[in-house]
């Protein structure tokens, strides 16, 4: 199975990969610190300070936090033997953070003040819930409009415009059948987060050796494994939405298109058979979006926020969101 994660480029993302390797470490090539077989790469030390400063000044962290630019100083080499002493002791303190050591391992796991992240993100649920339903009106409403009944607000025909105009519903000969399929991946997206007593809680945190840089990730196909909360692939659990640090910096709109984005991957089928719901493309690059084929479109997340924030009469720009 394939971990999908939301990134934002103008491109499309690649699917995640996790570190499988069962050894979550930075991925330090050379050592960094202050003794002789330190080369203190830049990259390397920039990894150090970032994980660093994921600590709170509690735990080990720096107080004020580096400046992550790579530069191996007095500031970067007062922090990691802070963050040695607090978390192994004076025995254990060198002051260098060797790869694969206890350090480096430590460090990997992120910081305390990451873990309450996924209960900031429950707070959006509801908005999220909210757009859901509309969407989930507006496709009635544009199946009333299809079938030749009416509606009472009279949205039927602009309801049927915009799922053409995302997912090209009316290139299908079984149209209907795609009707029913995409309203029920909308229905799942709900039981997911709640709507209904068998939904799950379903965020976790980013896990450490993840390919950084997205926003949140799922694995296609995730919400339909058996036992969610016991199943893994590779050793990674695939029963959740994992949410990334980066999610912090997302306003209400944002956060609800990316998690309808990564949702449409969770609630779909696996990957196993060609059924799942991938990243062709994204809105944010019109030409390879417009280009979409219509069986791409209803295996396209993006498809999905875009149709429902155009449902609910809101159309999403990633730039005015997403940088």
């Amino acid at each position: 199975m394939q971990c999908f994660g939301f990134c934002g480029d103008l491109a499309g993302c690649h699917p995640a990969t996790p570190n499988r390797s069962g050894s979550n470490t930075l991925g330090l090539s050379a050592p960094v610190g202050g003794a002789p077989r330190c080369r203190n790469v830049p990259g390397d030390v920039r990894a150090v300070q970032h994980a660093l400063n994921s600590f709170t000044a509690t735990d080990g962290g720096p107080a004020p936090k580096l400046v992550e630019d790579g530069l191996y100083g007095s500031k970067t080499a007062a922090a990691i033997q802070k963050f040695q002493v607090k978390s192994f002791g004076w025995g254990g303190t060198d002051g260098v953070v060797d790869p694969g050591q206890q350090t480096d391992r430590k460090l990997a796991r992120g910081g305390d003040d990451l873990l309450d992240l996924p209960n900031e993100m429950i707070n959006n649920i509801p908005y999220v819930l909210t757009i859901l339903s509309i969407t989930r009106g507006q496709i009635a409403a544009a199946r009333s409009f299809r079938d030749g009944l009416t509606t009472f607000t009279g949205s039927g025909e602009s309801s049927w415009k915009k799922l053409v105009k995302h997912f090209q519903i009316d290139r299908f000969p079984d149209w209907q059948t795609r009707l029913a399929d995409t309203d029920r991946v909308y229905a799942d997206m709900q039981t997911a987060i709640g709507y209904v007593p068998q939904g799950l809680v379903l965020f976790a945190n980013e896990p450490a050796g993840h390919t950084s840089g997205y926003f949140a990730f799922a694995y296609a196909g995730g919400y339909s494994v058996a036992k969610r909360s016991q199943s893994t692939y590779d050793g990674t659990p695939m029963g959740s939405i994992d949410v990334t640090p980066k999610m912090r910096l997302m306003k209400r709109d944002a956060f609800a298109y990316i998690m309808i984005h990564e949702l449409a991957h969770f609630v779909g089928p696996d990957d196993r058979f060609g059924q799942a719901i991938l990243d062709y493309a994204y809105h944010r690059n019109p030409v390879a979006y417009e280009w979409l084929v219509p069986w791409q479109r209803i295996h396209n997340a993006d498809c999905y926020s875009q149709y429902a924030f155009d449902a609910m009469g809101e159309p999403f720009r990633h730039s005015d969101h997403i940088q």
